[in-house]
């Protein structure tokens, strides 16, 4: 996660009653939820399309404090799909790499699965009070949203993984996330942007959330302008002094 788990809970207020991670991988995230005390209330529910990991995941985890969900989530239920697998794990997607392949030429598809897909509101179940969801599917997260259905009602914070450019071939672009958010009174507070990549991580807080967390909002976004800063003035540094030594 671009945006820490510490900084969610210690500047932007957030306190789960249940959590959802969609693209669990290897639950790397674990840690940061249970040291935060996210995991206290209800058990994390994990969902990951790639069986292998889910497989790990269902062995390392505890089951008292989490559940583990092999499924592949998509807009409808029912729906085959290939599913790339990377030679990292994490790239796998639903989609063709896009400019993806030129930022990271390391990684590439290194084999193809038929998956059929599933929409979320068939896996949460009322019961488990879903007010935190973390969405790291390759660019497959708008499609996941929609396949919510009403149980995003219920749901106080949104933590994506978004795309300003064509990382996957046919992805959402963020700016189609926050269109989509709106109807259900969702705004784009914080965003984190991976230097030069075109991929980032962002946090969307349902309204009746924000107006206590304005001032962690200014206060987010002029970090994010100071960083930057800080960022174009190193690499204009590196760049110079690589040709220097040319």
């Amino acid at each position: 996660m671009l945006i820490p788990v510490e900084v969610l809970k210690d500047r932007f207020g957030i306190s789960p009653t249940g959590i959802l991670h969609v693209g669990a991988h290897l639950a790397e995230e674990r840690v940061e939820y249970e040291n935060a005390g996210w995991s206290a209330l209800n058990p994390i529910i994990w969902i990951e399309s790639q069986i292998d990991l889910a497989a790990k995941l269902t062995e390392v985890l505890n089951p008292k404090t989490n559940k583990v969900i092999n499924a592949t989530v998509w807009s409808e239920t029912g729906k085959e799909m290939t599913f790339h697998v990377a030679n990292n794990s994490q790239s796998s997607s639903l989609y063709d790499l896009g400019t993806h392949a030129t930022t990271y030429p390391e990684i590439k598809f290194s084999s193809d699965r038929t998956v059929t897909t599933v929409r979320l509101d068939e896996i949460i179940r009322e019961s488990d009070d879903i007010s935190f969801i973390n969405l790291d599917i390759q660019g497959a997260e708008l499609e996941a949203l929609k396949g919510l259905g009403s149980r995003i009602h219920k749901v106080k914070w949104i933590y994506s993984e978004v795309n300003k450019r064509s990382v996957y071939e046919g992805c959402a672009i963020v700016g189609e996330l926050d269109d989509y958010l709106k109807q259900y009174s969702f705004t784009r507070v914080a965003t984190r942007w991976a230097y030069k990549t075109g991929w980032g991580d962002a946090l969307w807080i349902k309204r009746s959330e924000r107006r206590s967390v304005t001032k962690a909002i200014l206060i987010f976004k002029v970090t994010e302008i100071l960083r930057l800063i800080k960022l174009v003035s190193y690499q204009i540094k590196h760049e110079i002094k690589v040709k220097f030594h040319a």
